[in-house]
């Protein structure tokens, strides 16, 4: 009797899957958490698969962050790129802070997680330097540097603060925040 074929798990997707498994390990039971085992069950491939394609827990955990860094920049990038003017400009910031982007299912867990993650791996500080690089980039298409930073530095803020008190900023108070600091 012919023996069962493997199953081929290094298909040029299997780095994308374990990216993505990666990130709902993290969602769900924290970065510190994460394993080759817990994110190759998640991701279904076999651990082998994973050290293929990473050298160590913290690469994964990192291009997971990365992932998400990415998409989060490339919303900016997708909202701001809308503007009609400046003034459309500061409704759509707005927009940026109290929108559902971070309503999404555990992204603020997630970027809590990377927070973390960078503060204990210093060596992988260049995640958060990317996205903030990435963010104030797409602010920039309407303001200039130093006004794109503080915005960044504004939007960080007020998500953090709207995620965690049981007193959120309303938006037009982030709006009039907006509008004095540009």
């Amino acid at each position: 009797m012919p023996r069962p074929r493997k199953q081929n798990t290094d298909t040029p997707d299997s780095k994308a899957l374990i990216i993505e498994a990666a990130l709902r390990v993290i969602r769900q039971e924290g970065a510190g958490c994460a394993t080759y085992r817990r994110i190759a069950a998640e991701a279904g491939v076999s651990p082998g698969t994973m050290t293929y394609h990473f050298a160590n827990i913290n690469e994964i955990v990192a291009a997971a962050f990365v992932r998400m860094a990415d998409g989060i920049a490339d919303q900016y990038f997708r909202q701001l790129s809308e503007a009609r003017d400046r003034a459309h400009a500061q409704e759509l910031v707005a927009d940026l802070i109290c929108g559902d982007l971070w309503k999404a299912s555990g992204q603020m867990l997630l970027i809590f997680e990377l927070y973390t993650f960078v503060s204990r791996h210093p060596q992988y500080t260049y995640v958060m330097d990317d996205w903030m690089a990435r963010s104030r980039q797409a602010l920039q298409m309407h303001f200039d540097a130093q006004t794109a930073r503080a915005l960044d530095a504004l939007i960080e803020g007020f998500t953090i603060h709207n995620a965690l008190s049981k007193t959120v900023v309303s938006r037009d108070d982030i709006l009039g925040l907006i509008k004095a600091i540009t």
